[in-house]
């Protein structure tokens, strides 16, 4: 056995023990257990049988799960129940060097292949039939959960939209009013016809299952031009039909649904324009970039980055890019400021884009940490310090948000620089509790943990007498939709496609693929998803709610296909 040879095997035995503690310990096993024989086992010989790396590739490896181990380690207990701190920073160590050597060994594998390999492309020219197969097949498959939760999926924020509708509240934009509007006109239009609220609201779910059918045969549409494979397309539809959470959405009246399926079509159609721009791409990236902007708050931030990135980018040819850009930026503009002023629409809180850090400063609050006199009159302008201890939660910002709201908001914004200036010293002098807050605020958007909340069925009762009223038996209903709601939970894998933070590391990965393959130019279209993604960061009101994430979840599939075909632009 020649020294190359022993090094291998010696470095594979460290690497696959590091791996195993990381296991017993993420695993809740004991050291006893056989199980950790079978993964050192597993784990050595396939390290001792992998093939060498090349160094550039052993580098995209380590960065991200070197930050992945450090991301786990601040999202789960690692310190296996012990107390003395040696054996806790010990303990601590060998779990996250286990991580590592894990992640980077698949990550490892994932960008040695995708390297070498490719899905072959072959262009065709667009199709009205393949559009309207895929579009009908997806349609066929929301329907049944249209039956089961007739009219419509509504929650309080949908009824809140509702009451908005028929007069009964004012026209406000916390739910971004121009949803309203959409949500309004369809109503209105089946309840003109019908004279029936519950078809009015049918209606409007029929509409948008057809928007979520179409958006999503566009974008199945989209790899066809580009070529790929008959496999690949079912496989992209799959992905979609198979997850009951899509089919819900598709009858769930958020605005969340609306604004992912539009931030699917802009990705996708930003996938085309950077091998050349046409007058359908120019159509479909005003109109997908409007419902980015105007169907979501943080849609029109991330957008706004995006787009900024996508002119430099392609500032050799930036014509078009800028003329829809600028059309996309000029109309969401003047709808959010005089159109809603001349229809008279309330103003959202600017307080529910502060949620992290609101969250950070009630956390030092709980914790009942030493303030100032200074500090604690401060507070107490806008609400009475006890109350945050009462009602903090530490993986919801509603709590502290409601206590802003209710209590002296006019002072909080009129003197929002003395309170950011607050949050600085706080932060300063209590960084624990500050990086504590943003972990359980978070987390569910980048650490591979189950979703708090994942769907609802029928319409929630919460007043303006609206009741579900499914078109089948009640009792099947509620038999079908426990199980939709529980199967997830009891599949490996296909469970992760429930998990947002498993996503985040999908898109990682794919990001990295591009950078290894010197295909920077195709992070361009993943920038809105990216942006998104990340505002949620700052600005989540739940740690771990699905929808919220939506965007990434429908797009995802599509970036994956698009890092990994053939190349055929360049910028």
């Amino acid at each position: 056995m020649n020294s190359a040879n022993k090094k291998n095997i010696i470095t594979s035995i460290i690497e696959a023990f590091f791996i195993s503690f990381a296991w017993m310990n993420i695993g809740n096993l004991e050291s006893t257990n056989i199980l950790l024989v079978c993964i050192f086992l597993g784990a050595f010989i396939l390290l001792c049988k992998k093939e060498e790396s090349a160094r550039n590739v052993k580098i995209a490896s380590a960065i991200p799960a070197a930050l992945f181990a450090i991301l786990y380690a601040l999202f789960d207990d690692l310190t296996g129940g012990l107390e003395n701190r040696f054996f806790i920073l010990i303990y601590v160590l060998f779990s996250m060097l286990g991580l590592f050597f894990m992640f980077c060994e698949l990550l490892n594998a994932i960008l040695s292949f995708a390297k070498k390999k490719s899905l072959k492309q072959d262009p065709k020219p667009f199709s009205k039939r393949i559009l309207f197969i895929y579009a009908g097949l997806v349609f066929v498959c929301c329907l049944p959960f249209f039956v089961l939760n007739f009219p419509a999926v509504m929650t309080p924020d949908s009824i809140h939209q509702y009451a908005q509708i028929i007069g009964a509240e004012p026209l406000v934009n916390h739910h971004p009013w121009v949803h309203t509007i959409i949500f309004g006109l369809f109503f209105n239009l089946g309840y003109s016809i019908t004279h029936s609220t519950y078809l009015g609201i049918a209606c409007y779910s029929v509409v948008q299952m057809m928007l979520v059918s179409f958006g999503i045969a566009y974008a199945i549409e989209t790899m066809y031009e580009k070529g790929l494979s008959k496999g690949v397309r079912i496989a992209l539809l799959l992905a979609f039909v198979l997850l009951p959470y899509n089919l819900m959405y598709s009858v769930t009246v958020w605005k969340d649904v609306l604004f992912s399926v539009s931030v699917l079509v802009l990705t996708v159609t930003w996938m085309r324009i950077v091998s050349g721009f046409t007058t359908r791409d120019g159509i479909l990236y005003v109109l997908s970039g409007l419902g980015t902007c105007l169907l979501r708050h943080n849609g029109f931030y991330a957008f706004l980055i995006s787009a900024l990135i996508l002119l430099i980018a392609m500032r050799k040819q930036i014509r078009p890019y800028l003329i829809c850009s600028a059309l996309i930026l000029l109309i969401t503009v003047i709808v959010r400021v005089p159109v809603a002023r001349a229809c008279n629409v309330l103003s959202d809180d600017s307080v529910y884009a502060m949620c992290v850090p609101l969250e950070q400063f009630g956390r030092v609050i709980y914790n009942e940490r030493p303030l100032t006199d200074e500090q604690r009159s401060l507070i107490e302008k806008i609400g009475r310090v006890e109350d945050i201890r009462a009602t903090y939660s530490p993986q919801g910002a509603d709590p502290m948000t409601a206590w802003v709201v209710e209590g002296d908001s006019e002072y909080f914004h009129e003197h929002l620089d003395d309170y950011g200036r607050l949050w600085l010293r706080l932060g300063l002098t209590y960084p624990s509790d500050y990086l504590a807050a943003f972990r359980d605020l978070t987390m569910g958007y980048w650490a591979p943990m189950n979703p708090q909340q994942t769907v609802f069925f029928g319409i929630t009762e919460y007043g303006y007498d609206l009741h579900s009223s499914s078109l089948t038996n009640n009792r099947v209903s509620v038999k079908i939709c426990e199980l939709i709601y529980k199967f997830y939970t009891m599949i490996p894998v296909y469970g992760t496609m429930y998990s947002m933070g498993a996503f985040f590391w999908f898109l990682i990965i794919c990001i990295d693929i591009c950078i290894l393959n010197k295909k920077k130019h195709r992070i361009l279209p993943m920038l809105p998803v990216i942006f998104i993604h990340l505002s949620l960061f700052a600005a989540t009101p739940l740690a771990a709610d699905l929808r919220y994430a939506y965007a990434l979840m429908i797009a995802l599939p599509y970036i994956i296909v698009y890092c990994l075909s053939e190349d055929s632009s360049s910028i």
